[in-house]
């Protein structure tokens, strides 16, 4: 999803005379949009589009309506025909700060929107583009769960600290007892998710990376998240053979043979799309009930299963491509992090 060209080179123009045009601006762009100094001055100048949570952010940490961008467009006009776009629910705060009290929000938010989906019972329903696996798939699991968090720090505001420093820090919040709640209203409600091939292996990547960086402190902590990972592997075969959750949801995954571009969760009630949550780098963050933009993502949804394979419904072979590649995945990668561990 991307930003229309005018639209972007208005919120540009509007921060600038709202922070001045100065090179300590250019700073903050940048670490705001994780880019250097050639990709922003693209961006600013239209060459290259901002990707919507791009587009978000910055118009979030400089406090910039819809409507200053639509009167900016109709030439400053006191009349606005553009309707309102609220984006943000205040529960859910984009992770910008290594501020625990927002995880814990965040986390809090997430829980109440599981549960009011779970609450609906039949009505209810999940549309996932799988880009990479879903935080929610890890909360079973602790401390792999943790990790994931640990891993968007460590790029999004550049957390200098090892796993364990971290885990120290994190564990007092008592986010395993929103991951258990979340865990299992989840289960409970029916889903069609898109996975490819690169779904799985972008977690194993996280891993890989963090290894050669030298986060893990303690040599069993590498152990313990793979074991995790092996774990979480035999729970989705048994969703794959089964086609259903824990708890009862049903689950109809489907395989994308290309790469997916997208990573959004679209929800249902009644058959019809009633909220989208849409992600920023690696976790859902943004939470829209705006009628444009669940258009949006209900048509890129279907789009994308029109060219995917389901797989519950579909041939044994079909099934066991998805379940050999995610153990092929997770044997290499144990094979070689192990190795590096020990080299260390």
């Amino acid at each position: 999803m991307q930003v229309d060209i005018n639209t972007q080179r208005a919120l540009f123009e509007i921060i600038a005379e709202r922070v001045g045009n100065s090179s300590q601006l250019t700073k903050e762009l940048q670490q705001l949009l994780h880019v250097e100094n050639r990709s922003l001055r693209n961006r600013q100048r239209g060459d290259t589009y901002l990707s919507f949570p791009e587009a978000y952010r910055l118009a979030r940490y400089y406090n910039i309506s819809f409507d200053d961008i639509a009167r900016r467009l109709e030439g400053e006009s006191d009349i606005c025909s553009c309707p309102e776009v609220k984006l943000l629910d205040m529960r859910y705060l984009p992770l910008i700060n290594w501020d625990l009290r927002e995880l814990k929000c965040y986390m809090e938010g997430l829980q109440k929107e599981f549960e009011k989906l779970r609450d609906k019972g039949e009505k209810a329903r999940m549309k996932i583009i799988c880009s990479e696996i879903p935080l929610v798939y890890l909360m079973p699991f602790e401390e792999l769960t943790y990790f994931k968090i640990y891993t968007y720090y460590f790029h999004f505001i550049k957390l200098d600290i090892t796993f364990e420093e971290f885990l120290v820090k994190i564990k007092p919040l008592n986010l395993n007892a929103h991951f258990q709640v979340i865990t299992k209203a989840y289960m409970q409600v029916a889903s069609e998710e898109i996975w490819d091939r690169h779904t799985f292996e972008k977690l194993l990547r996280q891993l890989e990376e963090c290894v050669m960086y030298g986060k893990f402190k303690d040599t069993d902590t590498l152990q313990l998240l793979l074991d995790q990972i092996d774990s979480l592997v035999d729970h989705i075969r048994a969703m794959i053979l089964k086609g259903t959750k824990m708890y009862g949801g049903r689950v109809e995954l489907f395989y994308y043979e290309s790469v997916l571009r997208e990573s959004f969760t679209l929800i249902e009630t009644a058959n019809a799309p009633s909220t989208m949550l849409l992600k920023i780098f690696m976790i859902q963050v943004i939470r829209t009930t705006h009628p444009q933009f669940l258009k949006y993502a209900s048509k890129t949804f279907d789009t994308q299963l029109r060219r995917s394979n389901l797989i519950g419904k579909s041939s044994s072979l079909i099934k066991s491509k998805l379940i050999n590649i995610l153990s092929a995945q997770v044997k290499q990668y144990r094979n070689r992090l192990l190795k590096i561990r020990d080299t260390q």
